[in-house]
């Protein structure tokens, strides 16, 4: 079949819309081409496959223990600034909406030569409150956090504890 025949098979393939769908006052009286679904750069079956790939990291990221069927999320923390995926199971703070927990991330990167903690409370003689109520100074065993990052484009994204539990507070959650 010659390129000619080719090109006049696809023009009368092609649809138009109706005269009417573009009213306007416009002289220009032009048929305009409805797009196909390759002029449009969309594969409806994309969307399934796309479901069916989040649903499978949900589930691969499911904690020890509980069946992969299971397995749900409160939301897939993304980065701010590059859009990159944080955690795909994670439980949102009850008092915080916008903050979020997880054990099992991905592109991040904990930075553990810094340390930061929750300075002392004072009670109104200057004395830490942990002290008075246990009769011991509590610093050794004051909890500590590590800064996590997004490793794709460095943003700081959360905090985790000793426990190694990640809390999130600078993302976005879809």
């Amino acid at each position: 079949m010659s390129s000619s025949n080719i090109n006049n098979s696809r023009r009368k393939k092609q649809e138009y819309y109706d005269a009417v769908y573009f009213d306007t006052d416009d002289e220009d009286d032009q048929s305009k081409e409805v797009p196909t679904q390759d002029d449009l750069l969309y594969d409806p079956q994309m969307d399934d496959q796309d479901e069916a790939w989040v649903i499978n990291q949900i589930q691969k990221a499911a904690p020890p223990g509980k069946e992969r069927k299971e397995a749900k999320t409160d939301a897939i923390l993304t980065c701010p600034l590059c859009f990159s995926t944080l955690s795909y199971n994670c439980q949102q703070h009850e008092k915080y909406p916008n903050q979020y927990r997880a054990m099992f991330v991905t592109n991040c990167h904990v930075n553990k030569s810094e340390r930061y903690r929750y300075k002392d409370r004072m009670n109104k003689k200057n004395k830490p409150l942990s002290s008075i109520m246990d009769g011991s100074n509590d610093q050794e065993n004051n909890e500590g956090y590590y800064p996590v990052k997004c490793m794709t484009c460095d943003t700081h994204v959360a905090m985790m504890d000793e426990e190694e539990v990640y809390h999130f507070f600078n993302t976005i959650a879809t």
